[in-house]
């Protein structure tokens, strides 16, 4: 009996050690969870009388939820902060960054977008200290130091804007803010020889680089090279300075659920041929404003480039029940009811339109789409004329007028003179620019089809009219 006593005492003593080694591990697990949930800073809320858009609030509740679960997770804490962000809340985003640096004091695209969130604040001074503190803390990290140089910039501090681009430029030597910053700070200095160098290197970099050529456009003016600084002026925008890419920003539109942001998202879905996705963007914004005529506007729109004007009209008449004066529905209304055959009644809207808004160029260019669709060329074309009196600076319409001369009424020389006008207008228009050159070899210009191939070549190396008018001359 006691040597059987004694087995099993030998034989229960190991599993006992390891039964308490596995309670230790699990206190020690929770003891670690506990530790770092009692560390990890709160989660930060919206204050109870921040007026929030229904879609807007129903989303961050849900990604406040999602980091309340996870109080340590720097990665959920970082989302939450980025949907505040993108919804306008820059308060809350700048308290969320700054937990998330603290979480993880190794990721800079914490403390750069609390110092973004200054930025947005009005604290200029502020944002610009927390810029450079963070490209100290992190000499490698280009956007940093792109921050660093826009911020000195734009408040004309020379001198660090230039150490700043010019690090910038060494990090990321294919990012055309680099020498465009650089070239902008000697084109304000009036030096413009070494402006010209610059820019010209920022432009080389990306050819659609709209501040660098708008910046390229004066510069060129400057010298007295005007051909070049139409073109580059055209190619330009000084509006469009977007940011340097980085992960944070480029993620951000996914989070946006404020209406007019979502609107512009879908509009420009829409127009570079993703309706689809449009679509389903907007209709879940229906979900929280269903009676909201541009919304509704904008889902016909969206519909009708995507081949379903059926469904687009329901919404059509849906936004003008709830706004019936709305000039933009009325021309959206009368570009459906062409695509449905019903062009009487779209020309009924169209000229109502202009009967709210004389002079709208929508409504004249409407007319024009359902006379084309009717075959009823002329009229078309005097529906365009009304067009260019009423924005006497709208390139595509003179381009417009010029494919209807030449290719439904045969009258090339006109055609020619309206590419010609366009091009006067706007040199970067690639449409007027590669139906000349099909025109001038059709006509027996081969040297000036020649010439626009080289000037596409130039401004749209990548495009269709490029290729078109390149296998036109090579079959030749």
């Amino acid at each position: 009996m006691s040597n059987s006593l004694a087995s099993s005492q030998r034989i229960a003593t190991p599993n006992l050690k390891r039964l308490l080694l596995l309670l230790l591990a699990v206190l020690a697990i929770a003891l670690v969870l506990r530790l770092n949930r009692k560390d990890s800073p709160p989660i930060v809320v919206p204050s109870a009388g921040t007026n929030l858009d229904g879609q807007v609030k129903a989303y961050l509740l849900t990604l406040v939820a999602i980091a309340k679960s996870a109080p340590s997770d720097p990665k959920a804490r970082a989302e939450l902060g980025l949907a505040y962000a993108a919804n306008g809340l820059w308060t809350e985003a700048r308290q969320i960054f700054l937990d998330t640096a603290t979480l993880a004091p190794h990721e800079p695209l914490a403390p750069l977008y609390a110092a973004v969130s200054l930025q947005e604040l009005a604290d200029e001074a502020g944002a610009w200290r927390e810029f450079c503190q963070v490209s100290s803390n992190f000499p490698n990290f280009a956007p940093a130091w792109y921050r660093v140089g826009e911020s000195a910039l734009r408040r004309g501090d020379f001198e660090p804007a230039e150490a700043a681009f010019r690090r910038l430029a060494q990090l990321a030597p294919n990012e055309w803010r680099g020498p465009a910053g650089l070239g902008e700070i000697r084109f304000r200095q009036g030096n413009f020889l070494d402006a010209l160098g610059f820019l010209e290197a920022s432009v080389k970099i990306d050819y659609h680089a709209r501040p660098a050529q708008y910046l390229l456009g004066q510069v060129y003016r400057s010298l007295g090279r005007t051909n070049e600084a139409r073109l580059a002026l055209a190619l330009g925008s000084a509006e469009s300075r977007l940011p340097m890419p980085d992960a944070w920003n480029e993620d951000a539109p996914r989070h946006m659920r404020l209406l007019p942001d979502q609107l512009a998202q879908a509009d420009e879905l829409s127009q570079r041929g993703e309706p689809d996705r449009a679509i389903r963007l907007l209709r879940q914004a229906l979900v929280y404003h269903p009676n909201h005529s541009a919304l509704l506007n904008q889902l016909a729109v969206a519909l009708n480039r995507a081949g379903q004007p059926d469904e687009a009209i329901q919404f059509a008449n849906g936004a003008i029940d709830a706004d019936t004066n709305s000039v933009a529905v009325l021309v959206t209304r009368a570009l459906i009811q062409a695509h449905r055959g019903q062009f009487q009644a779209g020309i009924l809207d169209a000229r109502r339109a202009l009967q709210l808004a004389p002079g709208l160029t929508q409504a004249h260019l409407a007319l024009a789409e359902i006379w084309l669709a009717q075959e009823q060329d002329r009229e078309a074309i005097a529906a365009l004329q009304d067009a260019a009196k009423s924005d006497p600076h709208n390139a595509e319409v003179l381009a417009e007028m010029g494919d209807i001369y030449w290719h439904n009424l045969g009258e090339k020389g006109t055609a020619m003179t309206h590419y010609q006008k366009s091009i006067e207008l706007n040199p970067a228009l690639v449409r007027a620019r590669g139906h000349l050159g099909l025109l001038q070899l059709e006509t027996g210009d081969a040297p000036g089809a020649r010439q626009s191939l080289m000037d596409l070549v130039r401004i749209a190396p990548d495009s269709v009219e490029r290729r078109d008018l390149e296998a036109a001359l090579t079959s030749r």
